[in-house]
């Protein structure tokens, strides 16, 4: 199995277009801040304060996803459909075994791409700090706990996500197919909030289970959920945790079926 993993480590990580991925991450911490600074007007002594956890605040639900659905499609639509997975059922290696060692390698390159956002961002605000002779203690403190916990948050609402894309790359026809289907799914969610807003209000009267139904779509529990799951709200991060765990258990099985199915490739 370490074997296996190891292998599709090296395929993935041969390509180019993933590390070009890595060195593009910085390249969008700084036009983030450009565009906070400069756009939306806020001072730079305030931003660098809070740089870590806004700076991927403006990003996390739409350019973080697409990037998670490049990722997926990648590693399972382009294999799935190309017939290159057929050399791997040749080997000693179980369709299970497949599975969760491309799932796996998706997901720690998540958490890589985030490591690298949060240290990038970091990087900028010393440079603000020396260029504009702030004073401060940057991340640390309590600061730094606010992030953490903004990133733990993130991260596990990636792995949600890349488990529905992934349920999505199984039933695509091409990459194309799956990263455009993946991307509809995700704008949809967020240019129709309205629609199962009204829904959830419904349900105001049981207020975990309205935060369930507002935050059961992964793109809008990234725009507006994890802010809310900063103040520690018991109603909030429980139906965080359970839109999470849905998705990790629904999607990702649904997945694996579909992934180790005996005639998918006929």
């Amino acid at each position: 199995m370490k074997t296996l993993i190891y292998s599709e480590f090296e395929r993935l990580w041969k390509r180019k277009w993933f590390w070009l991925l890595i060195i593009c991450t910085p390249v969008l911490v700084y036009s983030t801040g450009i565009y906070i600074l400069h756009t939306l007007r806020v001072p730079v002594e305030v931003l660098s304060r809070n740089f870590i956890v806004a700076g991927l605040r403006e990003n996390l639900y739409l350019i973080c996803n697409f990037a998670v659905a490049t990722l997926v499609a990648a590693v399972f639509t382009e294999e799935f459909r190309s017939g290159q997975l057929r050399l791997l059922f040749m080997r000693r290696f179980t369709r299970g075994q497949i599975f969760w060692s491309k799932l796996l390698v998706v997901n720690t390159s998540i958490l890589l791409l985030l490591i690298v956002y949060a240290i990038s961002s970091q990087i900028i605000v010393v440079v603000w700090r020396f260029s504009h002779n702030i004073n401060g203690m940057g991340i640390f403190g309590q600061i730094w706990l606010q992030a953490f916990e903004y990133y733990g948050w993130a991260f596990a609402s990636l792995l949600a996500i890349s488990s529905l894309y992934s349920f999505i790359a199984m039933c695509s026809k091409s990459v194309t197919y799956a990263i455009g289907i993946c991307m509809t799914y995700n704008l949809g969610v967020l240019l129709f909030d309205p629609l199962y807003l009204k829904l959830a209000a419904v349900f105001s009267s049981i207020p975990l289970l309205k935060n369930l139904v507002t935050f059961l779509l992964i793109p809008y529990l990234q725009y507006k959920g994890l802010d809310q799951s900063l103040i520690w709200n018991w109603s909030v991060n429980g139906a965080i945790v359970i839109a999470v765990l849905f998705h990790l258990i629904f999607f990702t099985g649904w997945a694996y079926r579909r992934f180790t199915a005996d005639d998918y490739l006929y």
